[in-house]
């Protein structure tokens, strides 16, 4: 029978596999969803023109400067991501069927899964 410390061990090492697994996912998702350069620059024309609404065009200058990027924008790095709320609660409200469809036709979407927050 193995002593604590070879059990301990055993338990890190597999720790390390998992998690290491957990991140080579979040990498393919991460790269499976990224926008193309496209998709930014469509975003950025749409915004600017303020088809997108007041903010997103706030967006699509500080954007255009120099002073934020999308992708901070969208990551939650940037100190203007407040600016995207109008935008995702609009396009929420314009899309909620479609959204609730989605939803109940998805057999991996669990309503009663715990936040990642909590």
């Amino acid at each position: 029978m193995p002593g604590a410390e070879d059990r301990i061990q055993a338990a890190m090492a597999e720790l390390d596999l998992v998690i290491d697994r957990a991140q080579q996912d979040l990498y393919r998702f991460q790269r499976r969803n990224e926008p193309t350069p496209e998709d930014l620059q469509a975003l950025q024309d749409a915004a600017r023109r303020g088809d997108l609404g007041d903010d997103m065009r706030e967006l699509a200058r500080k954007v255009e400067s120099g002073q934020d990027s999308w992708r901070a924008v969208f990551a939650g790095d940037s100190p203007n991501t407040a600016l995207l709320y109008g935008h995702l609660d609009r396009m929420m409200r314009e899309n909620r069927e479609a959204i609730a469809t989605a939803l109940a036709e998805d057999d991996e979407f669990d309503p009663f899964a715990p936040s990642p927050d909590l």
